[in-house]
């Protein structure tokens, strides 16, 4: 996987379990991603992400000021099995 840490924004797409910044070269592996990130890798609109994390349809968490989407969960409800993804799956995260 390749990663690169940084010091300063703006590219900030993930952090690792220190807490500094990393950009991902290669998603499959982060922990967390931004909603622009997430949108491209799903195909679909930034306000769809949106929608879909305020909704609690797609795990997501307050880093800061950005909502993040939760890559880690979303892995371990789908190695769970997880295949449906409804809106209130993840209010009370």
């Amino acid at each position: 996987m390749a990663a690169q840490h940084l010091e300063q924004p703006p590219f900030d797409v993930s952090f690792d379990l220190d807490g500094k910044r990393v950009v991902y070269l290669d998603c499959r592996n982060a922990l967390l991603c931004s909603k622009e990130t997430f949108a491209m890798m799903m195909g679909v609109t930034e306000d769809t992400v949106t929608s879909w994390m305020q909704t609690g349809t797609v795990p997501s968490v307050k880093m800061g000021r950005p909502r993040l989407v939760n890559l880690a969960q979303l892995r371990a409800d789908l190695s769970k099995g997880k295949t449906v993804f409804a809106q209130g799956d993840y209010a009370d995260e």
